[in-house]
């Protein structure tokens, strides 16, 4: 009995007349609906290929090192960071985590997200060293941490530890 292989099965597909291989279709840029929230952004690559990625409309506001005191040391509402790297996969699960965080939490939280590559100084001062992360502060100190991609209860704990907290 032999076993199949991806280059026995490409054979078996071939010489299988019943065999239809699939079709696919995909949507143009017009074709999707306007108010979804997908937005098209060319990429920056030295190809003579456009790329084009499909991001969606973040809710958590970007911070950079020159806002950082600002936005996060100043602020009078607590606060979520996360750092984030766009080469990342993790991360950007993290991200709708995120979103989805900011959306619920509206008013009662503040949530930014930092491109870690982008501000080195921000990432030695908070001793980043892998990313996803996410931080969160409370009258300019930090006072939790969530390291790497967990479930949005993780996330959600401790932003109530933080609310609840009396610094």
């Amino acid at each position: 009995m032999a076993i199949a292989s991806s280059s026995s099965s490409a054979a078996y597909y071939s010489h299988n007349r019943n065999f239809t291989p699939p079709s696919f279709s995909f949507a143009s840029p017009r074709q999707i609906n306007a108010s979804s929230a997908i937005s098209f952004r060319p990429i920056k690559t030295r190809s003579p290929l456009r790329v084009v990625s499909m991001r969606r409309q973040s809710k958590a506001t970007v911070v950079s090192g020159q806002s950082w005191e600002a936005s996060i040391m100043d602020s009078k509402t607590p606060v979520l960071v996360e750092f984030y790297a766009s080469w990342c996969g993790p991360c950007q699960m993290v991200h709708r985590v995120i979103d989805e965080i900011a959306g619920e939490y509206a008013g009662r939280l503040k949530c930014f997200v930092l491109n870690a590559d982008q501000d080195p100084q921000i990432t030695e001062e908070y001793e980043i060293k892998a990313v996803p992360i996410v931080l969160l502060f409370k009258n300019g100190q930090q006072l939790e941490s969530v390291v790497g991609t967990m479930p949005k209860e993780f996330y959600v704990a401790a932003i109530e530890r933080v609310l609840s907290s009396s610094s």
